[in-house]
């Protein structure tokens, strides 16, 4: 019976392990001079990013370079910020003071769904850097 007992033990444990395996993960990207690190960022639905050294920056997500039936964001200036992704797809941001020098990026959740409607706008300077650096990494995904 101890036998028993201590082989269920320890396959309740490995099936809590299993299970942690399965949760959302965070994952953080930090504002480094002009640039975010990582530019890009390829997630899970469900995942949290954090965003953080924010002293002068914000968090734009473009309406238009976000997955459709998705709500754009921006966050307030100098705050570090969080947010959870549900919905597959690119997210383009940028920092609106900023985004001259090329200062923004890419949130990449689980397929890349959004790339043809992504490829298709018709974005210049920092933003079309930024742009085009999140197609090549959700191509070579």
């Amino acid at each position: 019976m101890k036998i028993f007992t201590s082989i269920l033990t320890a396959l309740f444990f490995t099936g809590l392990l299993a299970a942690g395996s399965a949760v959302a993960e965070n994952h953080t990207v930090d504002a480094r001079g002009l640039k975010f690190m990582p530019m890009n960022i390829h997630i899970q639905p469900g995942d949290t990013v954090y965003w953080e050294n924010m002293m002068t920056h914000n968090v734009n997500m473009l309406e238009n370079l976000i997955p459709e039936g998705t709500e754009a964001f921006t966050s307030p200036m100098s705050e570090n910020i969080n947010h959870t992704f549900e919905k597959e797809g690119i997210y383009i941001y940028q920092c609106d003071p900023h985004i001259g020098a090329g200062m923004g990026g890419a949130v990449i959740v689980g397929d890349p769904v959004n790339l043809e409607q992504i490829k298709s706008q018709d974005v210049s300077g920092g933003l079309g850097r930024v742009v085009d650096e999140a197609i090549e990494f959700a191509e070579g995904l």
